[in-house]
């Protein structure tokens, strides 16, 4: 009897200590493994920068009225009535960075609203928004010029010295306005990036390049902000984060 549980005794300690072996022998493989990887993570990074009369702007810096402590963040006052103004729409300019390091697509929108400053028969200042028709912003566009390309009509008039009636000038841009639909504004190429690319500055708001801005009267301001986004541009990005199967200006995502 005793004989057998000894034999028992040892047929299970031996058991443990091949198990114990096993469980070792994995343990030691698993924390001396030498394997390794490396993974680079892309980045989708966008700003943009606003400029009245060639000088960068901050929001805040447009905001307050004197007397008063009324403050809305993220929005430009914008003067729409003195043409001689340095803050005057003319002189607005907004330009799109791009630092992704990954091909990207962008979109902006525009929230604006005019405005007509109040006073009250105690000197407290206030403001009405005014329903009126849509401000003519002028989107960055380029111009072919008897079929050829110009940045501007400047450069087509420097070119040619002058433009006449003779001449066929067809503006174009790079930003498809789909404002009516969704409320953006669509850059309409693929914007090509890696990990090496430098920043890209791509204008969007330039100077009123033919075109004419209604100037306001007296008291009325525009207030002005903007939402930039950005989306990496593969692996259906747009559909599934903007909702839109195929492009707003036709064709296919890349």
């Amino acid at each position: 009897m005793r004989r057998k549980y000894r034999l028992l005794v040892m047929s299970i300690t031996s058991l443990i200590l091949i198990l114990f072996g096993s469980f070792s022998f994995a343990w030691i493989v698993l924390i001396n493994r030498t394997d390794s990887f490396i993974m680079t993570a892309a980045n989708v990074q966008v700003d943009y920068h606003a400029y009245l009369d060639s000088i960068y702007i901050e929001p805040s810096q447009r905001l307050l009225y004197e007397g008063s402590a009324v403050v809305k963040s993220g929005v430009y006052h914008i003067n729409v009535s003195d043409t001689n103004a340095e803050d005057y729409i003319t002189n607005l300019r907004i330009d799109i960075r791009v630092n992704s390091t990954v091909d990207t697509y962008i979109r902006v929108a525009i929230v604006d609203s005019l405005i007509l400053s109040t006073i009250d028969y105690e000197g407290n200042r206030g403001e009405v928004a005014i329903v009126d028709k849509p401000i003519n912003y002028a989107i960055d566009r380029y111009f072919l010029v008897n079929d050829v390309y110009y940045e501007d009509l400047i450069d087509a008039e420097i070119a040619l010295g002058g433009i006449t009636s003779n001449d066929v000038v067809v503006p174009g841009t790079k930003w498809f306005n789909n404002s009516l639909e969704d409320g953006y504004y669509y850059y309409s190429e693929l914007i090509e990036r890696d990990m090496s690319s430098t920043q890209l500055t791509i204008p969007f708001i330039e100077a009123f390049d033919g075109d004419e801005f209604d100037t306001k009267s007296v008291g009325y301001h525009l207030q002005f902000s903007i939402i930039v986004e950005a989306i990496q541009a593969g692996n259906n990005a747009p559909v599934y984060n903007w909702g839109l199967l195929t492009p707003p200006w036709g064709g296919s995502w890349a």
